[in-house]
């Protein structure tokens, strides 16, 4: 959303939020307007990621594939368990262990406008001397990077400018997605099945230009958030067609 602090404001963004910003005007009404359309993202995909990361965060990064290097992944402490130790006078975040949502210091786009990112990653890799941040996605066989490159940069992002909660892993070496795709059903009973699913790994090259591009993408979004009106309405849009329908936008 948006923070205003006397003249200062400064825009919160999730890096979920920012895989498929493609109409101007619901994106304003949800991040000005505080509208949302809630019913389009089924749960269940959730329910997928926390299964994939609860079976993975136990093993070795070469369990995934062989193209990444060997390393440990973070478990995730939450909030009450870290408030927790700090009453016991204990170190809130052991080695390998990460608050279960990060978030990044005050950063600034393109024309020095201040931003903060926060979410909640799926695994976050120590390899030797770096580090590493991947996501579940349970999806297509095609490679889906390009689709969730701007997700995968901003957690990147957090974790080598950190806020004070925050530990700071730096530099992030490898961002990539892990794609479960479902195949054949190879049993069942009456009340369960098992079946397949076909595991990729795909990786981003993230060089000094695709870290330039993320900052450029973010200062489009906020000059969208800037405007003095709302964008012009987008008939083909979902969100638009909805907030038409059910409220004075």
């Amino acid at each position: 959303g948006l923070i205003i602090d006397g003249n200062k404001m400064t825009y919160y963004f999730s890096p979920s939020e920012l895989n498929y910003i493609t109409c101007k005007r619901c994106f304003y009404l949800k991040k000005i307007k505080k509208f949302e359309y809630k019913g389009s993202f089924p749960r269940v995909f959730n329910d997928f990621d926390l299964s994939q990361k609860n079976y993975f965060i136990e093993k070795n990064s070469e369990d995934i594939s062989k193209k990444i290097p060997k390393g440990q992944f973070f478990k995730t402490i939450t909030k009450d368990e870290a408030d927790e130790r700090e009453k016991e006078n204990k170190v809130k975040f052991n080695i390998l262990e990460l608050p279960a949502t990060i978030k990044s210091a005050e950063l600034k786009d393109n024309k020095k406008r201040t931003f903060i990112l926060g979410g909640k990653p799926d695994l976050v890799v120590k390899f030797k001397n770096d580090y590493g941040v991947l996501d579940f996605k349970t999806t297509g066989k095609a490679n889906k990077t390009e689709n969730y490159k701007h997700q995968l940069e901003a957690y990147a992002q957090i974790l080598e400018n950190p806020d004070n909660d925050t530990p700071k892993l730096c530099p992030i070496s490898k961002i990539g997605l892990i794609q479960f795709t479902p195949e054949k059903i190879t049993s069942h009973d009456n009340s369960s099945i098992s079946q397949k699913m076909k595991m990729q790994y795909f990786e981003i090259d993230r060089n000094e230009k695709f870290k330039k591009n993320f900052y450029t993408y973010v200062t489009e979004l906020l000059d969208i958030l800037e405007k003095k009106k709302l964008p012009i309405f987008d008939a083909r849009c979902e969100l638009c067609n909805y907030a038409k329908e059910t409220t004075k936008f």
